[in-house]
């Protein structure tokens, strides 16, 4: 089910399922990539509770194994929506059978959409109800329309953060982590061509910016990520012309190439005690 807010210029929409944004529309135009299965079948999924692939597509718990696909299973669920107001939406997903069986962990999630001028603001809520110690992680994967002048080559934008920044990139290999490397030591603008993601995404750790503006310079448009606080942001595309953009804060990794099936082991694995709670904030400005 779709569910829309209009505020102040600014129309959102966000599915019921995944509880994903699949429009933000302002000054004339649409911000969220199509969802076009061609190239790409998603507008802005939810990671949850891993980020990335697990090795050999399980972990074990207890002695017991649990399989599952890239990302986890948080965007293919339905959300219910739990409240309404004039400039906002929560959605929430609480444990089941199903869950249960796919995560042997209690757990909710709750996401909250908001409009705050023309900025949406969404927060993730991760709450752990077991009796157990829960390892989970959690990551933003919004896929922003691009270019922003229809038929504009992928040169006509590039990618600014807030200051220059000495790059760390995780590497991986087949979608497992290998290590660190410096990349684009030393600049503030990354240029953006049709070979930067000939070899997947490209993972970021330990940045000092807090924010990264997808820009055109000739035409002034611009959109503005933030991510104060997130240990990874990733950058990704289809390679190619680009039709979308995706910036994504994570809180979390792929498993390492040399890894096993523990959850708790997982790099940048978060773990919550029983009774507490997480969030995240992720803020998409259109400037």
């Amino acid at each position: 089910m779709l569910h829309q807010l209009q505020k102040d210029g600014v129309s959102l929409t966000v599915a019921s399922k995944g509880a994903e944004v699949h429009s933000l529309q302002a000054d004339g135009r649409e911000w969220m990539w199509s969802g076009d299965e061609s190239l790409w079948g998603r507008h802005a999924p939810i990671c949850f509770p891993w980020c990335g692939k697990l090795k050999d597509g399980y972990f074990e718990q207890d002695g017991v194994r649990y399989e599952g696909g890239q990302h986890g299973f948080g965007r293919d669920l339905e959300h219910a929506l739990v409240e309404e107001t004039a400039d906002s939406l929560t959605f929430r997903l609480a444990w089941n059978e199903d869950t249960l069986a796919r995560y042997p962990w209690k757990f909710v999630l709750e996401t909250r959409h908001g409009l705050e001028g023309k900025a949406l603001c969404t927060t993730y809520t991760v709450k752990n109800q077991d009796v157990t110690s829960m390892p989970f992680q959690v990551g933003y994967h919004f896929g922003f329309s691009f270019p922003f002048t229809e038929g504009a080559p992928t040169s006509s934008c590039q990618l600014r953060f807030q200051q220059p920044e000495a790059f760390r990139e995780i590497t991986t290999d087949g979608g497992f982590v290998t290590g660190e490397r410096p990349r684009f030591t030393g600049q503030q603008v990354i240029t953006l061509d049709d070979h930067l993601f000939d070899r997947d995404s490209i993972c970021f750790t330990g940045l000092k910016s807090e924010w990264a503006q997808l820009e055109e310079p000739a035409t002034g448009r611009a959109l503005r990520v933030a991510f104060a606080g997130f240990p990874q942001v990733l950058i990704w595309s289809k390679p190619g012309p680009m039709r979308f953009f995706c910036v994504e804060p994570w809180y979390g990794l792929p498993e390492r190439a040399e890894g096993g099936h523990d959850l708790f082991r997982r790099p940048s694995i978060q773990v919550l005690e029983p009774g507490a709670e997480f969030s995240c904030t992720q803020a998409v400005e259109i400037l």
